[in-house]
């Protein structure tokens, strides 16, 4: 059995209960953790002669550690049909949370910053919020083990959902009053915050000003050091500046600013989806970036357009439902 089985999401389907382990990597942690506390153990006995007496305690902790990780690899979500309900069972037998299936979205895939992907579980509340994991991270499209997730597990869940729906449908009201687009007539425009592009430009401008009245020995490195100060408070600016339209008549989309070559127009017939792609910084969350997919007919692929990045799941709610109802009226 190869590291990569271990730490791959894995699953039990019986009749009307779904299990899955997305944690499978903590095994492999366990184990690689109870190997080097081996061995540092045994160099340190090494040392002290065979004396274990000091070796009692942190041997104790390591064994709690140990265990945490294999307990950790052990969680699971269960999505049980006959209750109507899922629960996480955080060491494979503490319910940490339980969720009527009523109040569940699904599963979507959501990509990371740092590359690949896991399959999350959302609630209708808070349907772009942190979710729940019930993968393993993928690096592949093509990966093996999410392609039979996708085909075997996500449609059964969805299924279990689909069952415990009201059969009275939500109707969601027309917006009048768009939060963050502007409109005029059928253009809309997404409200950008431009003190926020400003002020860093600025930042960046007085450090390489600064850098002009400051004595050095090495002129060509401080030149250069200012080109790319000068460089990425352009860039600001020109963020600052850029626009993102969405031209219901024309069923076009335009991303327009001070640099020309930045400039990009869609046809909206075009339009492929959505994706979210949730940002961090030393694995601390840091926003979501709201990526709008359309396909280029004429080189036979698909390109990415970022429209907006937000943190908090009921702004980036807002916003989807302003622009779901705007891409309804082409």
């Amino acid at each position: 059995m190869s590291f990569k089985s271990i730490s791959q999401t894995r699953w039990t389907i019986e009749p009307d209960q779904v299990r899955i382990y997305p944690y499978g990597l903590f095994k492999i942690f366990a184990v690689v953790f109870g190997v080097l506390m081996a061995g540092l153990i045994l160099f340190y006995l090494n040392l002290v002669q065979g004396d274990m007496t000091g070796t009692i305690p942190l041997f104790i902790v390591f064994i709690i550690i140990i265990a945490i990780f294999w307990g950790i690899a052990a969680t699971y979500i269960e999505f049980d049909n006959r209750k109507g309900q899922m629960r996480k069972m955080s060491f494979g037998f503490i319910p940490t949370t339980t969720l009527s299936f009523t109040k569940l979205q699904g599963i979507n895939v959501v990509s990371n910053t740092l590359g690949g992907y896991v399959y999350r579980l959302y609630e209708k509340e808070a349907r772009y919020g942190r979710g729940i994991v019930v993968s393993s991270r993928y690096g592949k499209n093509d990966d093996p083990n999410a392609i039979d997730f996708v085909s075997d597990v996500v449609p059964l869940v969805h299924s279990y959902l689909d069952q415990h729906e009201p059969l009275t449908g939500v109707v969601e009201p027309l917006i009048t009053d768009f939060k963050y687009f502007t409109q005029e007539g059928s253009i809309y425009t997404v409200k950008n915050n431009k003190a926020g592009g400003i002020i860093f430009g600025l930042v960046f401008l007085a450090i390489a000003g600064s850098l002009l009245t400051t004595g050095t020995d090495s002129p060509v490195v401080t030149l250069l050091i200012i080109l790319v100060l000068v460089f990425v408070a352009l860039v600001f600016f020109n963020a600052a500046f850029t626009k993102v339209t969405i031209d219901t008549a024309a069923n076009m989309l335009y991303r327009t600013g001070p640099v020309k070559f930045t400039h990009r127009k869609y046809a909206l017939e075009d339009y492929v989806g959505v994706q979210m792609l949730r940002r961090s910084v030393n694995f601390v969350y840091s926003g979501t970036d709201i990526n709008l997919y359309f396909n280029v007919p004429e080189k036979n692929k698909q390109t990415i357009l970022t429209i907006a990045s937000m943190r908090r799941s009921r702004n980036i709610e807002r916003f989807m439902k302003e622009l779901y109802q705007i891409l309804d009226r082409r």
